[in-house]
């Protein structure tokens, strides 16, 4: 990152700039969205330049293209009238938050005032000035950490991927995307007469009415009313979770039911009645919000609302998806990463067999239940497909034998049978989870392939479950963040090639491994091309990672 201590002056013409022209580089958050904003510079003299803005907009102008050293920028960025001040400029030098996450990713949140008191950080301006003396502390801050993301090894992964990926998540939520609403209105209505139906067919077959959103009330009609296996029990009566409901599925036809009702309910609680409410009336689109500080492994995370969780496969899933359309002249280009995960995983195990098969172009998951029991590719049923996807990314999430059986409904030692000819299969998965967890317990952390390091304490606890889960979080870490890590590339040099390259293609949403784009109709060959390279370069893997590109008018086509 840039270094805090390099100040650049302030034009002393500029509207906001101190009488005297010091210099400043660092710049506080302004605590207020509507009204003047607070404004402080501190150029790391004695002088602090105060001042107000009637707009971010005003701001923007008057601090021109200075590097700026700030908290949580994008919570600036995106203030409701900055949207485009901030769009080609200024450049951001250091931001507190981010780094402060990435030193420590897990904490729950990353306050100025709780780390610079951690810090032992203060600051008192003449006059009292809260926004000056937080400019001052932000900068102490920054220099403190630049110094230990330097003797971390951190600096690059700061300065080429979390700091970039600020303004291109600042773009993405101030672009948003763009939302049919009577459509997500007509499958409500749809999706409430639907609920009706099956609450109402749960009751007949239970022979009475009751809350089927009572755990309570559920468990007592199925357990004891009905009779059906009980699997776990939990603080207040047996659990009627979704493993426990898949796993008595079989048992009476009212678990389906009850299960059908559970996630057209979620859907509609969670997206159609909310999605409505959420788009921006100025301009019909959604701008969800990316949390960049929000998770362990370095994914991001989405709020306002949750776009990771929208179902992939389900009927009513790919319905919600329909909604998210492209607006006339233009069409969606969807790009998602082909099996990421388990590519990360072939080339840190360096599992040469599992290298060949993603080699070959065959299909992953039928080409390992080949090599497991060694048959040929065309010999293969969904039903051994299914147990071999659910091996192969139960390898990538930590998963046991206890977890597989009961996600596969078969006993353990069956499960473990799997397990065992799949590490047979392949040996260097196995050394990999094992020298994973003997660095991780060694170490007390492990790292990606970019240098993100997670640190896990539950392998020096004294309960075993807590050490397996210590265990399951290392191999999964190791993973799933150089995952997180190679999407975030791949986002940063997307944005900048296709602005760069003077397209008008915009990057829109990011879901897991899915980069969503919104093109005019002539730029779709164009940014395909881009967007394909820039993904497909963003990490020397063996095996290459492979980019699958699709093209509709609403994201349900395009996927």
């Amino acid at each position: 990152p840039e270094d805090p201590d390099a100040a650049a002056p302030l034009d002393p013409d500029a509207k906001l700039a101190h009488p005297d022209g010091s210099a400043t580089h660092e710049a506080a958050r302004l605590p207020e969205p509507s009204g003047p904003l607070r404004f402080a510079a501190y150029a790391g003299r004695d002088e602090v330049m105060c001042g107000e803005a009637e707009t971010v907009a005003a701001l923007a102008l008057a601090w021109g293209a200075r590097p700026v050293v700030a908290h949580d920028w994008k919570s600036i960025a995106r203030l409701d009238d900055a949207v485009g001040a901030f769009e080609d400029g200024p450049p951001l030098a250091h931001d507190t938050s981010v780094a402060a996450y990435l030193l420590d990713p897990a904490r729950r949140a990353y306050p100025l005032a709780e780390l610079s008191a951690e810090a032992e950080i203060g600051a008192r301006v003449e006059g009292g000035d809260g926004v000056a003396e937080r400019a001052v502390v932000t900068r102490a801050l920054a220099q403190r950490q630049c110094a230990e993301l330097s003797q971390r090894g951190l600096e690059r992964l700061f300065g080429e991927v979390e700091l970039p990926l600020v303004d291109v998540l600042v773009a993405m939520e101030g672009v948003g995307v763009a939302i049919e609403v009577p459509r997500l209105a007509e499958i409500g209505e749809r999706f409430e007469e639907r609920i009706a139906a099956l609450e109402q067919e749960v009751h007949e077959l239970a022979s009475e009415e009751f809350t089927i959103g009572s755990p309570q009330q559920l468990a007592e009609v199925l357990f004891v009313k009905l009779g059906l296996s009980r699997k776990r029990r939990g603080k207040t009566g047996f659990s009627t979770d979704a493993r426990v409901l898949a796993a008595i599925r079989d048992e009476h036809p009212i678990v389906r039911k009850v299960e059908d009702w559970r996630e057209l309910t979620k859907l509609k609680n969670t997206y159609l009645d909310a999605l409505p409410e959420l788009v921006d009336e100025r301009d019909g689109r959604l701008h969800t919000t990316f949390n960049q500080t929000a998770t362990a492994t370095g994914r991001l995370s989405s709020t306002n609302p949750n776009l990771q969780n929208i179902p992939i496969r389900s009927d009513v899933g790919r319905e919600i998806r329909a909604c998210f359309v492209a607006p006339e002249g233009t069409r969606l280009l969807s790009a998602d990463y082909s099996q990421v995960e388990l590519r990360v995983l072939a080339h840190i195990a360096g599992e040469d067999a599992l290298k060949e098969i993603f080699k070959r172009g065959e299909d992953v998951h039928t080409a390992t239940t080949a090599e497991m029991f060694d048959i040929p590719l065309d010999r293969v049923d969904k039903r051994q497909r299914d147990r071999a996807k659910m091996i192969n990314y139960g390898i990538v999430y930590g998963l046991s034998a206890y977890g597989l059986a009961d996600r596969l409904q078969i006993p353990q030692d069956e499960a473990q049978e799997f397990i065992d000819r799949y590490l047979g299969r392949f040996p260097r998965v196995r050394d990999f989870i094992r020298d994973t967890i003997a660095q991780a317990l060694n170490d007390g952390y492990v790292t990606t392939l970019f240098g993100r390091t997670r640190r896990i304490p539950e392998l020096r606890a004294r309960q075993r479950q807590t050490q397996l889960l210590g265990e399951r979080l290392a191999v999964n870490t190791v993973i799933q963040g150089t995952a997180a890590d190679i999407i975030k590339v791949a986002m940063v040099r997307s944005h900048r090639a296709l602005r760069e390259s003077g397209l008008a293609t915009r990057l829109v949403l990011q879901i897991h491994d899915e980069l969503l784009f919104e093109a005019p109709e002539e730029e779709i060959d164009a940014a395909s091309e881009i967007v394909r390279r820039e993904m497909g370069s963003a990490f020397e893997l063996d095996p290459p990672l492979a980019v699958d590109l699709g093209v509709g008018g609403n994201w349900l086509e395009a996927k």
